[in-house]
């Protein structure tokens, strides 16, 4: 019986999520990136270290058996491999590559295995449907909207010449990479998942919006950062993060207070579980 991975997994992230956040926050030039960069990193540095509390609260949750517990853990966990996937990539070599590639590695494997572990018919029966497809063509067009945001920076280059938005050396944007590549696609997916009403889309599209807002949120405070440092964010892209968490968090308030109990059984001691 494997009780203590949830706990145990969560205690270890949160031990390196302090070590990278505290380097990023108290080191000089940390970063090794423009003076917007570095200001944009210490500001997702707060932001992820206000994130460790919550991970270990629903972690505990979660292990006691509680449904919307598992769920806010499985954003978070969400959150953190996304955040960590971006600084592995798109930071220049410094002493806190080896948190950054751990908190990576965790987080991936600690959310492949509590979403795996869900049964997620037992789980679904405890969501209340209605109000689904408004959430799932909400989540289409949002993923939609950002693919379109980027596109339109990277398609015009592809004759020649760079996107405004460009990495360290001239490699591509850590962002465009990690959204591109894996993180629109799951919020497109989920969304017409929630759309064509299927069992495991429930689940999955409250992992998904708590991921949505804990990333909005630090882009929110990368966009203050800039603020009061005397720069212009990107405001389309600020504008729509502030509609979407705005509209991600009244789902799932929402969705919490007319959540039900799950049936027994819905969250599997073990991966692979006879």
């Amino acid at each position: 019986m494997r009780t203590w991975w949830t706990e145990g997994v969560s205690w270890l992230l949160a031990v390196l999520l302090l070590a990278a956040t505290l380097y990023g926050l108290l080191a000089e030039h940390a970063y090794r990136l423009s003076r917007s960069l570095e200001l944009q990193g210490i500001a997702q540095d707060v932001l992820t270290l206000a994130t460790i509390p919550v991970l270990l609260w629903s972690a505990r949750r979660s292990r006691g058996g509680s449904l919307p517990g598992h769920l806010l853990w499985l954003g978070t966990l969400a959150y953190l491999a996304y955040s960590y996937l971006v600084y592995a990539i798109g930071v220049p070599q410094n002493p806190a590559f080896l948190l950054y590639t751990s908190v990576l590695a965790l987080s991936v494997t600690a959310l492949i295995d509590g979403i795996g572990r869900v049964d997620v018919r037992a789980a679904s029966s405890a969501i209340d449907p209605r109000g689904h497809r408004g959430v799932g063509w909400f989540l289409v067009f949002f993923g939609s909207a950002f693919a379109a945001l980027w596109l339109s920076d990277i398609v015009p280059t592809l004759g020649g010449g760079l996107p405004s938005a460009i990495g360290v050396g001239e490699l591509p944007n850590p962002v465009y990479v990690a959204d591109l590549a894996f993180a629109l696609p799951a919020v497109v997916a989920t969304g017409a998942a929630l759309v064509r009403g299927h069992v495991a889309a429930p689940v999955l599209g409250a992992v998904v919006l708590v991921k949505v807002v804990t990333l909005g949120l630090a882009i929110t405070a990368m966009a203050t950062a800039i603020l009061f440092d005397g720069g212009t964010p990107d405001w389309p892209v600020v504008g729509l993060v502030v509609v979407m968490i705005a509209v991600c968090t009244t789902f799932l308030s929402r969705g919490a207070r007319r959540l039900g109990h799950p049936a027994p059984g819905w969250l599997r001691e073990t991966l692979w579980e006879r």
